[in-house]
């Protein structure tokens, strides 16, 4: 991880947001969640890719804080009657999201 300077850090901050709504915009077009076009631009102008934005300190704090609001919009928005209409099902899934691949892993690593 890098130490950016001020001018480093906030061109890679611009670029990831011009990036993160160019891309969001786009794939809302074509019927998609917006989030996932700016994912992609994440992963596009990352390390992964091009390497536009490179990780600084500053950016992955910007990044957790990121995650937390996210986390706190999405909670603000759930409805719990919705949440409990779909409990056993969902609690299903989510197990199986998790048991199975756990598994899996598991096995693989004994053969």
């Amino acid at each position: 991880m890098e130490h950016a300077t001020p001018a480093a850090f906030l061109l890679a901050f611009a670029v990831a947001l011009l990036g993160a709504k160019l891309l969001g915009e786009l794939v809302e077009r074509i019927g998609q969640p917006a989030v996932l076009g700016e994912l992609l631009a994440g992963v596009i102008l990352g390390s992964s890719v091009l390497g536009w934005v490179p990780l600084s300190e500053g950016l992955l704090l910007l990044a957790e804080i990121g995650v937390v609001l996210l986390l706190f919009e999405v909670g603000l928005e759930t409805d719990l009657t919705e949440l409990l209409k779909v409990g056993g099902p969902a609690l299903a899934v989510a197990v199986l999201g998790m048991v199975l691949p756990f598994a899996g892993g598991y096995l693989l690593s004994m053969a």
